[in-house]
């Protein structure tokens, strides 16, 4: 698997959960990382394991490690993953909505909305 390019990475969420587990050890390996990882995301080291467990868990790594443009940085020059794919990895660990709509029909259009002069 190569680190260069994003659409390369993801055969699955499998990988998407790998460049998370990567991500997520290379914030525990640093103090200060793991300390500012903590303070935002609340967790405690008592709780980290138990949160671990959730589902939600790796794509919440990927969200905090997205928000910090630094970090990002740190990342693609220490680990080699870049930022876009921490980006697609995010996205294939996210949860679908469960009541998406059906596609509508390219020759429907909505209907028009009654228009107001608002200077009369």
């Amino acid at each position: 698997m190569t680190e260069t390019e994003p659409s390369n990475l993801f055969r699955g969420r499998g990988d998407a959960e790998s460049i998370a587990l990567r991500v997520f050890e290379f914030i525990t390996a640093d103090v200060d990382r793991i300390i500012q990882f903590m303070n935002i995301t609340g967790l405690q080291p008592e709780t980290i394991r138990e949160s671990a467990k959730s589902a939600h868990f790796l794509l919440g790594v990927l969200d905090y490690a997205s928000k910090d443009e630094g970090l990002l940085k740190k990342i693609e020059e220490e680990i080699g993953i870049r930022p876009a794919a921490i980006l697609v990895a995010a996205v294939h660990l996210a949860p679908q909505p469960e009541g998406q709509p059906n596609e509508t029909r390219s020759n429907e259009r909505a209907p028009e909305l009654p228009r107001r002069n608002l200077f009369q």
